[in-house]
């Protein structure tokens, strides 16, 4: 059996290998090198190491801390701008099934055909000289529903505009029909007194004068 000869090999300084993963690792950060000399840097670490694989690995565990320091960094961003889309997202979500809500709803009373007329405010009785009309005010129920409200009389007694308003022509009764523009059927008949002018008197009986000391009428 042949004698082998023993070839020593020199240890590997570690420190030093490190101390150039931490010097590209510093450079890197301040930008004071450039692609290529980065480059040159670590292809010295791996002259060094033997071989790639080796610096890498030394490369990377040199530098974990900063690199999960960053990682964490970006993905804690990263969490936040989820969160906010989300939020946002969230917000944008409810505002559109409101408006949907709203939308349908008033899209649904729009295209309701009118069941009823109520009168908010009608006199019982109108002075034929009174030059202060007074006027009918009526709504459609459903408030939103198809067509508007018409008025018209059916005798001399007095006459009214089509938004309700009477003009007292001679004494007698006016019949004033409010009729729903969007259903005919649907309508009121509203009894009104033409009167002739009469003294108006205060609490203890006696005649009351306006401003100007002249009689008032009704």
């Amino acid at each position: 059996m042949k004698n082998i000869t023993p070839i020593p090999v020199p240890q590997l300084n570690t420190a030093e290998l490190a101390a150039r993963a931490v010097a590209i690792r510093d450079a890197v950060a301040a930008k004071t090198v450039t692609a290529q000399q980065v480059g040159s840097l670590f292809f010295e670490l791996v002259e060094h190491c033997g071989n790639v694989r080796d610096a890498l690995a030394l490369f990377i565990e040199t530098n974990i801390p900063e690199i999960q320091q960053d990682i964490d960094t970006r993905l804690a961003g990263v969490d936040d701008a989820v969160a906010k889309a989300a939020a946002e997202l969230q917000k944008s979500e409810a505002a559109r099934a409101l408006v949907e809500s709203l939308v349908a709803s008033l899209s649904s009373q729009n295209l309701a055909a009118p069941i009823r007329i109520d009168i908010n405010q009608c006199p019982g009785s109108v002075t034929v000289t009174n030059t202060m009309l007074p006027k009918i005010k009526a709504e459609l129920f459903p408030r939103f529903g198809l067509g508007s409200i018409f008025f018209y009389a059916d005798n001399s007694a007095a006459r009214v505009t089509p938004d309700g308003e009477i003009v007292p022509m001679e004494e007698g009764t006016a019949r004033i029909y409010a009729v729903a523009t969007g259903n005919t059927g649907i309508y009121r008949t509203l009894t009104i007194e033409v009167v002739p002018p009469r003294l108006r008197l205060c609490a203890s009986d006696g005649l009351r004068l306006d401003a100007n000391g002249n009689l008032r009428f009704t």
